[in-house]
């Protein structure tokens, strides 16, 4: 875990993968809010109360948003290493 933090090429070979992972939890959020809406205006319990669907949906988009900016810090180094290399080429 601690390579997380050492150096860039973590985030740079991961960002696939942080990608992924953004898109499922933003899209999880989503839904956890969708099911929080039905469950308060049908004013049933679907399993949970509906604001534990809305900390439940705000959790996961926290989430999703952490994931994102890796991805997009890994774009980003990607993109200057690129950029370093065709310099050096020229």
């Amino acid at each position: 875990m601690m390579e997380m933090w050492t150096g860039p090429g973590f985030t740079k070979r991961h960002r696939g993968r942080m990608g992924i992972m953004g898109s499922i939890a933003t899209w999880l959020g989503v839904a956890f809010a969708i099911v929080g809406i039905i469950s308060e205006a049908s004013l049933t319990l679907l399993r949970l109360y509906p604001i534990s669907w809305y900390l439940l949906a705000i959790a996961s988009l926290i989430f999703g948003l952490g994931c994102w900016l890796g991805w997009a810090v890994g774009i980003y180094l990607h993109a200057k290493e690129t950029e370093k290399e065709a310099e050096s080429k020229e």
